[in-house]
């Protein structure tokens, strides 16, 4: 049985715990465009994967 380490959700999408729905869509639409690993520029499959769980 293995145990999970926490994951600060709202430090991976950088935003407050007081974040409202619209911000939070709005800087997780940002940073996924940025890390998106179809982003020749900035792609990073790793930080992608990582702020799609945070959004979920």
């Amino acid at each position: 049985m293995g145990i999970k380490a926490f994951t600060d959700c709202y430090e991976n999408l950088q935003i407050s715990p007081n974040a409202d729905m619209e911000m939070i869509e709005r800087v997780f639409r940002l940073l996924a465009k940025r890390y998106h690993p179809d982003n020749k520029q900035t792609g990073n499959a790793e930080k992608f994967n990582t702020l799609n769980d945070a959004h979920a």
